[in-house]
C-alpha cells in the first residue's frame, strides 16, 4: 500500500510539473516587473556578455548553444539560447525570473534543474544585463 501511495504522489508531482511548464507562466512578483526600457542598449548587452562568460558559459556554452564544459548528468537539459523560436517565445520577465530563481522553483526543481539562483550573487541590474545579452544569442 505504501508503494502505491508513493507512486501516486510521484506521478502527481511529475504530471503537475509538466502541466505547469508554460514558458511564460510567472509568479506574480515577477509578472508585474517592467523590464528596463534600454534592454537593447549596447552597453547593457556588453555588460551582460561579461557576466555571462564569467558565470553562465560553463554550462550554457560560450556561444549559448547549451554545450558548455559542465553538463548535468541528470535532470533538465541545459537551455540552448541560440534556438531562435524558443527565445522569441520567452518574455524578458520570464528570463529574469529564471536567472533570479534558477532551479530552486517549480517546475524546475522537480525536474532536476541544478541552475543556481543568481539573485543572491547578482544585483537586479546585473540580472537584467544577463537577460539583455542572452536575448542576442538567438539573432
Amino acid at each position: 500500500m505504501k508503494r502505491v501511495i508513493f507512486w501516486i504522489i510521484t506521478f502527481g508531482a511529475i504530471l503537475g510539473a509538466c502541466l505547469t511548464n508554460n514558458a511564460n507562466a510567472l509568479p506574480k512578483e515577477y509578472a508585474i516587473i517592467v523590464p528596463p526600457e534600454n534592454l537593447n542598449a549596447p552597453e547593457l548587452i556588453a555588460a551582460g556578455r561579461d557576466l555571462y562568460l564569467a558565470d553562465c558559459a560553463v554550462c550554457h556554452g560560450v556561444s549559448g548553444n547549451g554545450q558548455g564544459t559542465t553538463q548535468p548528468r541528470f535532470g533538465l537539459k541545459v537551455v540552448d539560447f541560440t534556438d531562435r523560436a524558443k527565445m522569441q517565445s520567452l518574455a524578458p520577465q520570464y528570463l529574469f525570473w529564471r536567472v533570479s530563481e534558477g532551479g530552486r522553483v517549480e517546475p524546475f526543481r522537480a525536474q532536476g534543474s541544478i541552475m543556481p539562483a543568481w539573485k543572491f550573487q547578482l544585483s537586479d541590474a546585473q540580472r537584467w544585463q544577463l537577460v539583455a545579452y542572452v536575448r542576442t544569442l538567438a539573432q
